[in-house]
């Protein structure tokens, strides 16, 4: 797996399990600008790697945000605070544990489009492709809602951090100026 995603996660739009040429379970990496990458890797497999960059712990990750939002599978998943992940199932595995979700940045929405009882289209800001998908526009929309509480939630977290980083920063500078007036007073005493 080549991709960079310390880089380029920014750019993320989706996340999407296909089969490649030869059959091969693979994921498809939709970046802003209608660029797509072939990772030779399954979705699950990608978004752990995706996961070590943030240095976050993906069971306890989709168990802490299921809780919150009532669902056992298919939590939207908190990356960073630009990077909020919204499963959406685009197809139907082949082979048991092939994996039919997908993965959609929750920023990226621009809409859905039901086009049918079970099938529905996004529709991406900065991307003129939309991703056919396999449930609901109904089922989405739901999923979008719990990905807006769980991004409210981690905004709380977020600013804690934030603030704790703030206040290390004031602590820091102020210890480091009295360090400095102790040894300037130090130094006149001595001559």
């Amino acid at each position: 797996m080549n991709f960079e995603f310390e880089k380029h996660w920014i750019n993320l739009i989706c996340l999407v399990p296909v089969y490649d040429q030869d059959g091969g379970n693979s994921t498809e990496i939709w970046l802003k600008g209608g660029e797509k990458i072939l990772i030779p890797k399954k979705t699950r497999t990608v978004l752990k790697r995706l996961a070590k960059v943030f240095a976050l712990d993906l069971p306890q990750l989709k168990r802490k945000f299921g809780v919150l939002v009532g669902r056992k599978s298919s939590t939207p998943l908190p990356f960073h605070p630009n990077l909020i992940l919204v499963p959406v199932k685009v197809r139907e595995p082949l082979a048991k544990d092939d994996g039919s979700w997908g993965y959609v940045v929750k920023d990226q929405v621009h809409s859905c489009i039901p086009l049918g009882n079970t099938e529905m289209e996004i529709k991406f800001f900065d991307s003129e492709l939309p991703l056919r998908c396999l449930q609901s526009a109904a089922s989405f929309n739901l999923a979008m809602a719990h990905a807006e509480i769980i991004t409210h939630e981690c905004y709380k977290h977020w600013n804690i951090i934030r603030e704790r980083e703030e206040l290390y920063q004031v602590v820091s500078t102020l210890l480091s100026s009295l360090n400095k007036k102790k040894n300037s007073s130090y130094e006149c005493r001595c001559l």
